[in-house]
């Protein structure tokens, strides 16, 4: 039998300790997510359903639609849980993968087409489509090319400011 470690903090409130947290809902980090009590309402609340409880946590779906950074998470949410109430962007970016359409020679411009802050644009290329480029200061990962993307080409990566500080 295989046991875990329990924090103090864990028994002291009757909740085991918790570990995958994901993507954070915009305006929450790591750390603020501790003060969660797992309420769901932020679930409930979340226009585009992309907010899921993974082991009684708040995460980001990018599957099921894009984060519109409208606040009803964070209005809603009863503890601290949301450090920047009027977050409008999230600490990572998109970032198109090798298995792109475009790059693969076959036309395609969703993300393009989808993205509401225009960061993804694309460059002309000389015997084939168009292929995508993303502008990082534009981008505001609110993941609407992810949830479009047909063959899921697009991911996530940690901002360049962001991770240089790491």
């Amino acid at each position: 039998m295989r046991t875990e470690p329990i924090s103090r903090r864990a028994l002291f409130f009757g909740r085991p300790a918790r570990r995958n947290i994901g993507i954070c809902p915009p305006g929450a980090t790591a750390e603020s997510l501790n003060a969660c009590t797992g309420c769901g309402l932020c679930v409930e609340r979340c226009p585009t359903g992309i907010i899921r409880l993974s082991d009684g946590m708040p995460s980001i779906d990018f599957a099921f639609g894009e984060c519109t950074f409208c606040g009803e998470c964070s209005s809603v949410c009863p503890e601290p849980v949301f450090l920047t109430v009027n977050a409008d962007r999230f600490p990572h970016v998109a970032v198109v993968g090798d298995g792109c359409l475009a790059k693969r020679h076959v036309a395609c411009q969703s993300c393009g087409e989808c993205c509401p802050e225009q960061a993804i644009r694309f460059r002309p290329r000389m015997g084939g489509p168009f292929v995508p480029e993303l502008n990082e200061a534009l981008c505001s990962g609110c993941g609407a090319c992810l949830s479009i993307c047909p063959v899921s080409a697009i991911g996530l990566q940690a901002r360049e400011a962001e991770a240089a500080d790491v």
